[in-house]
């Protein structure tokens, strides 16, 4: 998944999202094992490995900062538990119609 030509944010959200549920891991818990600091926001380092340790991906600083940017609702170039949450609800919700969508056809 690291080829930055074949990468997207929603096929590491999947990734992201399955590595979770393998590890039986709810959303706070990643939240708080990602978190280094503590300080209740991921910055890039944090969330690099975090990733990493959860999913085995290495992703470069572009696909980290792709990442931030997407989720980040507030603008700080971090990401709190609520933004993590919401970015998961999405993904859910968008894989739920992709599957709906495959169905029909």
């Amino acid at each position: 998944m690291t080829d930055e030509n074949e990468w997207s944010i929603q096929a590491a959200m999947k990734e992201f999202v399955h590595a979770m549920e393998e590890h039986g891991l709810s959303i706070d818990d990643v939240f708080s094992q990602i978190d280094g600091d503590e300080n209740g926001k991921l910055d890039g380092p944090e969330l690099y490995r975090g990733l990493m340790e959860l999913t085995g991906d290495s992703l470069s600083p572009g696909q980290i900062s792709a990442i931030i940017s997407a989720f980040d609702i507030n603008s700080d170039n971090r990401i709190d538990l609520d933004e993590l949450k919401a970015a998961i609800e999405y993904h859910k919700n968008f894989d739920e119609e992709e599957e709906e969508e495959e169905e029909e056809e």
